[in-house]
């Protein structure tokens, strides 16, 4: 390997990590910028104290060190809801890196010889052959790596995924420590993937409806647009809500929206719900065909209409009383929120996405004359 390409693929994490970095502050994302922030100088750590044997007590007691920082981190940064770049949260996260990246140091420095027995006893390195971490730091990150996953497949976002991924990837200079180039390599593709995850949470950003937080009709079409296999799509509409919005007005109509967005969120099938405009949303199940579709619809419209809304009245709280501040509202009455849907399948005579989306609403406009509450396709 020539020295140009040692200096490139050496520089290549600290370069990566000032983008994300860059990322991080304009889309206010504080996961990204705490991967960034651990990687970093996980790197640093790896490059100024473990281009030396493991016997001596600064190596051993960096790389000991390190196999409980990545992971602890990275697992907690996922683990930890990201309410943005500079919150409260954030800054008690960022005092709580600080303090362990100013501690580490002096602990490998001044009491690596003091750490030996402990390290011997509890994490001594090269257990089995062709392994260089211990075994205990090791069952230590499978376990992160475990509860990580099952995370991100309960709820899988970019973000999410990215996260996960991230972290996996910055355990192999931990495990395959010996290889030439492994931090860098590795601590590479960790950020790399965030820069990834964070560009298509952005861009997804923009395309997401701000009441619901369902991704909004543009998004629909672009989905639609790269979908050329067997698809069903269902228009969903919840009934009479006009009439809802006259009556009560449209601050409760608002949540009339959000309760039916969340409801409609939790449709099984591999279902993903689109806020189409105004009281319509739209489910997409990919390679799906219409009457298994139809079951999961079913089964989503029975859990609205089995859900009862409470509309409050803000007017009926004492604000005058001090000891009822920042009180719930008091139910003023309970309503039945029902939807009504539609569903059509791409066939031969619907092979276009706007004849799909057609034929659905056609079956929509049905399911309102037969008394609403229904589905149709």
């Amino acid at each position: 390997m020539s020295t140009n390409i040692r200096e490139l693929i050496y520089w290549l994490p600290y370069g990566f990590a000032t983008i994300i970095t860059m990322l991080a502050l304009q889309f206010n994302r504080r996961q990204l910028f705490v991967v960034a922030l651990v990687n970093t100088f996980s790197y640093w750590l790896i490059v100024n104290y473990l281009q030396q044997p493991l016997a001596e007590p600064t190596a051993s007691t960096c790389f000991t060190v390190l196999g409980l920082f990545i992971p602890f981190n990275l697992f907690l940064n996922q683990l930890v809801k990201d309410n943005g770049w500079i919150t409260r949260r954030a800054l008690v996260w960022y005092i709580c890196l600080a303090l362990q990246m100013l501690s580490i140091p002096v602990i490998i420095d001044f009491f690596a010889l003091d750490m030996q027995g402990m390290i011997k006893q509890w994490f001594s390195p090269r257990p089995l052959e062709g392994l260089v971490i211990s075994l205990n730091a090791l069952g230590f990150i499978m376990f992160c790596l475990v509860i990580s996953f099952i995370r991100f497949i309960n709820k899988p976002t970019s973000i999410s995924i990215g996260l996960f991924f991230s972290f996996l990837a910055s355990t192999f200079p931990l495990i395959f420590l010996d290889r030439e180039a492994i931090s860098s390599i590795f601590f590479t593709a960790s950020m790399l993937i965030m820069l990834f995850s964070g560009f298509n949470a952005s861009h997804e950003l923009a395309y997401r409806d701000e009441l619901t937080g369902l991704l909004g009709r543009r998004m629909l079409f672009e989905r639609l647009a790269g979908l050329s296999k067997n698809y069903c799509l269902a228009m969903v509409d919840i009934d009479h809500f006009k009439k809802f919005n006259d009556t009560y007005g449209h601050d409760v109509g608002d949540d009339v929206l959000a309760m039916v967005a969340a409801k409609l969120d939790q449709i099984e099938g591999g279902g993903q719900v689109f806020r189409y405009g105004g009281e319509e949303f739209t489910v997409l199940f990919k390679g799906k065909q219409l009457e298994h579709a139809k079951i999961f619809l079913d089964d989503i419209r029975e859990l609205i209409a089995q859900t009862p809304f409470a509309i409050r009245d803000n007017n009926s709280r004492n604000t005058s009383d001090k000891s009822r501040r920042g009180e719930q509202p008091e139910p003023k009455n309970t309503v039945q929120i029902t939807v009504s849907i539609g569903v059509a399948e791409k066939s031969n005579l619907h092979a276009s996405a706007e004849e799909v989306i057609k034929d659905a609403d056609n079956a929509l406009y049905e399911a309102k004359k037969k008394g609403r509450n229904v589905v149709i396709g």
